[in-house]
């Protein structure tokens, strides 16, 4: 028995934020419906990264809607 690595499409978010009280409820609530394998707050740098599993959802629209949330600044995704 082999096993196969699988190649999978992520999608990395990074954000500068202002405020992080209640950030990680707001976040999760908001991408609900995603496959999010990791999200990561850095105190130190105030960023913020987020990682999407899959290739179905307009990285665009979730970059947009990231952008909405309070304390949210800058978001670029690859």
């Amino acid at each position: 028995m082999s096993l196969v690595a699988v190649e999978r499409t992520v999608t990395v978010f990074t954000a500068r934020v202002v405020e992080t009280g209640g950030l990680l409820a707001r976040i999760a609530v908001l991408l609900n419906p995603y496959d999010v394998r990791e999200l990561s707050l850095s105190l130190d740098d105030c960023t913020l990264s987020i990682t999407v599993e899959g290739d179905g959802f307009d990285a665009g629209r979730v970059a947009a809607r990231l952008a909405k949330i309070i304390g949210v600044l800058e978001v670029d995704y690859r």
